[in-house]
């Protein structure tokens, strides 16, 4: 036993030794240490990756795909360098806080103690490495984002290169031989896919599955049959009772016929095509045919249906745009005609590419299918133009895409400009208008569809007299006034919904790609500088979550403070309203600093917020900011607060709110008065119930002359008196005022407990004292004036 403490006593010094050393690094190895090595790490794979990228972006031969390949793998490096970056925040903010915990070194080095100086050289030499690998990182995403911006310059160039390309014009029969040719030899190509499939099919594809294709499609037309008549039916039925459709009807039809005919060619296409493959069929170019055709004919029915659901040709009750029969058949030919076009000009430009068609071909058959695209949307434009039948609108009728009329000169613009293109011999710029003004019109009918559908849904829905409306009320137990705001709220998200959807599929038909989008965003997200300053609106949105919960927090507390606290005390009301009204504004502040100080705000930047701010004064914030300090003296001093009956040169009333820049008189005809704070406090107030609510009433009459006047007084005094809500402290005076010039003034001076009720109880003293003066026979003198009067 002695043997092994005297092991203990001779390895105290190292372990003292060691736990010394150990503490003193501690702080040094506060952050976790994999978190370097793996930025490390990061930092070495990204830079290999940019080097791949910046080769490959030097060779003339990129296509526009590889440019953008590379620009997403660009944004993935830019992205997980700033990620990995913002790691580096933590442990950098750690070593610094612990240096300046040890303070500044002392003049003579050679004064501080070897412990602390060895942490001290600890940190400096973590902070260095660490603010360099962190450099490092940061140079990483500088110089993705550089890249990224060169190939995108790359892609606009090579882009404006081919919309731009010169070639032969509409003009030259040598255009049209081409596009002959061309589609002479597509279709050679695909009757030789065709040959070869069905040669290969008799090979090995089992006939027995194909067999089964049209026996499902037969089976699913009879259920489509069947199904039709009782939609057909309820419809009618349900329809029967109205007179008219009313808005939610004609959209929801719309939306029906959006909705059921996806799901048609879906089920119809689906397992035809299932059954194809599992039969062995999908060989050799067949694929190519078969899905060349599934995306002309899906785009072309689905959009076909829509135009004539949204024409109504011959139902013009169900119209919800306003033209007469005959450009509502013609829209909904001409649309359809446009859809299968554009159809057929994407799938065209594809299939050709694969089947290896030469390009003078190719550039023939797109003038041809943009010359029929430009001249069907002419004559769309010209349909829509000319409605000679067009009936004046019902009142209470609702039409939509009116909007579109004052358009009408902008398309034209557009369709020109294609088809000048067309004869200047720019065939891919023609092509690529005629397709953008398609793509645009189809985006922007769409978004505003559902705008108008959402608008029809919430008014139906929150109707009071529908069977929702009914259920949100009683589970919400709001007043129409909520659900009104409600119907506006959700309206409003929807609207936001659709312009942040919407805006960037409108830029992307005409500018950009979905890279620059990403690109866009991760420059909000992550940050950029302006000047010094940095900002992130991950940053912002940290901001303001932290305030918004710093808000519900603090309206928490003070429903707790009210409900649990300030009603049971049952102390004055304007004290109440002071705690109040001062929890709140120290509750708000501190969500603000709170705020900003999780965006990293040290409070010694305040300086700058108060200089600015102290510059906002002088440029017209004073009246604000006085009122705001008043409000602040009112609910300290309390001269003035909620439920105070106030006289100013503006009105008197009862104060209802004190608020921050202003307080809230109403007066006794139910007139709200805004009076700002900064009266309250510099200009003279008549405060009633300043204190207490006692208050001294009066009442004045007259008697005529020969009145016993002792005899007066004794019986103003009883009835005084004698009215239980009369202070008999201080006591009620009856005085003889005057003589006045048709009988004697007396003057009742009175108190009462609440001031509030001194005019019920004035009034009952002069009922009393009518009754009284009746029985006493005392004569109250009508004036001479009166009597002239009459």
């Amino acid at each position: 036993m002695r043997s092994m403490m005297g092991k203990v006593r001779a390895f105290a010094p190292l372990v003292l030794f060691l736990a010394a050393l150990f503490l003193s690094l501690a702080p040094a190895l506060a952050y976790d240490e994999s978190v370097v090595s793996q930025s490390q790490l990061a930092a070495e794979v990204f830079r290999t990756e940019l080097r791949r990228v910046g080769d490959e972006l030097q060779s003339p031969a990129v296509t526009a795909e590889q440019l953008t390949e590379h620009r997403r793998a660009l944004e993935d490096i830019r992205a997980g360098a700033l990620t990995q970056s913002a790691t580096l925040d933590g442990p950098i903010a750690e070593v610094t806080q612990q240096l300046a915990g040890l303070g500044a070194p002392p003049d003579p080095p050679a004064e501080e103690s070897l412990a602390i100086a060895t942490q001290r050289k600890s940190l400096s030499e973590n902070l260095v490495r660490l603010q360099g690998i962190k450099a490092q990182i940061d140079l990483v995403a500088v110089e993705a984002e550089q890249l990224s911006n060169r190939a995108s310059s790359i892609q606009r160039q090579q882009f404006f290169q081919r919309i731009f390309q010169g070639g032969p014009t509409i003009l030259k029969p040598d255009l049209w031989i081409d596009a002959a040719k061309g589609f002479g030899l597509l279709a050679t190509k695909l009757t030789a896919i065709a040959f070869t499939w069905a040669r290969e099919a008799r090979a090995s594809a089992s006939a027995t599955l194909l067999g089964l294709v049209p026996i499902y499609l037969a089976i699913l037309l009879a259920a489509y049959a069947l199904l039709r008549r009782r939609v057909e039916g309820w419809f009618r039925l349900h329809h029967a009772a109205k007179r008219q459709p009313d808005e939610m009807d004609r959209l929801w039809r719309v939306l029906h016929a959006g909705i059921g005919t996806t799901f048609i060619l879906s089920v119809v296409f689906a397992p035809v095509i299932a059954l194809i493959e599992a039969g062995g069929f999908m060989t050799g170019g067949i694929e190519l045919v078969i899905y060349a055709i599934l995306n002309i004919t899906v785009p072309t029915l689905l959009l076909g249906v829509l135009a004539r659901r949204i024409a109504a040709p011959g139902q013009p009750e169900w119209r919800i745009v306003n033209l007469d029969d005959r450009a509502a058949a013609r829209f909904s030919t001409f649309a359809t005609l446009i859809a299968f076009l554009s159809a057929v000009s994407v799938t065209v430009g594809a299939v050709p590419d694969r089947l290896f068609v030469p390009v003078n071909y190719t550039i023939g058959q797109s003038a041809v299918l943009a010359l029929v695209m430009l001249a069907a949307q002419s004559a769309l434009l010209v349909a829509l133009r000319n409605q000679p039948g067009l009936v004046p609108r019902t009142p209470g009728r609702k039409f939509y895409f009116t909007w579109a009329s004052r358009l009408h000169p902008l398309l034209w613009i557009a369709v020109l400009t294609g088809i000048v293109a067309l004869l200047a011999g720019y065939v891919a710029l023609a092509a690529y208008i005629a397709q953008r003004i398609f793509d645009t019109t189809l985006i922007v009918g769409g978004l505003f569809f559902l705008h108008h559908l959402s608008d029809a849904a919430v008014a139906a829905s929150l109707d009071p007299l529908s069977v929702f409306g009914r259920f949100l009320r009683r589970l919400t137990g709001l007043g129409e006034r909520g659900i009104e705001r409600l119907g506006l709220l959700f309206r409003t998200v929807i609207d936001l919904f659709l312009i942040l959807a919407g805006l960037p599929l409108l830029f992307l038909q005409w500018t950009l790609t979905w890279v620059d989008f990403r690109s866009l965003a991760n420059t909000a997200f992550y940050g950029f500088k302006v000047g010094d300053v940095s900002l992130s609106l991950s940053t912002v949105l940290l901001v303001i979550a932290v305030f918004v919960a710093g808000i519900v927090v603090t309206n928490l507390v003070i429903r707790w403070l009210d409900r649990r606290i300030l009603n049971e005390t049952r102390i004055d009301k304007g004290v109440q309203d002071s705690v109040r009204k001062g929890a709140t504004y120290a509750g708000y502040i501190l969500a603000a600093g709170f705020a900003f100080s999780a965006a990293g705000l040290e409070f010694a930047n305040l300086a700058f917020i108060a200089g600015a701010l102290g510059v906002g004064i002088g440029f017209g914030l004073q009246s604000i900011v006085n009122n705001f300090v008043s409000g602040l003296i009112l609910l300290a001093e309390r001269p003035v607060r909620v439920g105070d009956w106030v006289v100013l040169n503006a009105g008197e009333g009862i104060v209802k709110r004190i608020n921050v820049r202003s307080t809230e008189i109403e007066t006794f005809d139910s007139l709200t008065i805004i009076v700002p704070n900064t009266m309250l406090v510099a200009e003279a107030v008549r405060n009633w119930t300043h204190g207490d609510n006692i208050g001294r009433f009066g009442v004045n009459l007259t008697v005529a002359y020969g009145s016993d006047a002792e005899a007066v007084r004794d019986i103003l005094v009883t009835l005084t008196r004698a009215h239980p809500k009369v202070l008999t402290y201080p006591e009620p005076v009856v005085l003889l005022a005057r003589y006045g010039p048709v009988g004697l003034d007396f003057e009742i001076k009175a108190h009462v407990a609440d001031v509030f009720e001194g005019g019920l109880v004035a009034s009952d003293l002069r009922y009393a004292i009518l009754k009284a003066f009746a029985e006493k026979n005392i004569a109250i003198p009508v004036s001479n004036m009166v009597i002239a009067a009459r």
